[in-house]
């Protein structure tokens, strides 16, 4: 990150800020970021899933037990919505932690196979 001298008012000590030029680019990222989160949303993608009775989950292929698994070691997020005072509820997986969870073992594969 370049950084310019700018001088500060009251005083002879310089203070430093990121130059426009990184600033703008890095506001380019975040609005790219956000553009894409927001189409993410328009495609009609829940925001929490249930995990499948029997066979793989629809969005992301897996099974029962393997989103419990990740749940349980905190790769990604999850919820118990239950009445106070019930011991049953409704387990729910949220969506974006799990493409999340996806994407970084993708990006680990590809850059541990190109040794």
């Amino acid at each position: 990150m370049s950084l310019e001298t700018i001088k500060s008012p009251g005083g002879n000590a310089p203070a430093t800020s990121p130059a426009p030029d990184a600033t703008q680019r890095r506001l380019s990222r975040l609005e790219d970021r956000l553009a894409a989160l927001l189409a993410e949303r328009d495609k009609g993608l829940p925001v929490w899933i249930r995990s499948p009775k029997s066979g793989a989950e629809h969005f992301s292929g897996f099974s029962r037990a393997k989103l419990y698994e990740l749940a349980a070691s905190g790769a990604i997020r999850s919820t118990s919505i239950r009445e106070p005072g019930q011991i049953r509820g409704t387990r729910l997986f949220n969506l974006a932690s799990i493409l999340g969870f996806i994407e970084r073992n993708e990006a680990a594969a590809a850059k541990g196979g190109s040794k």
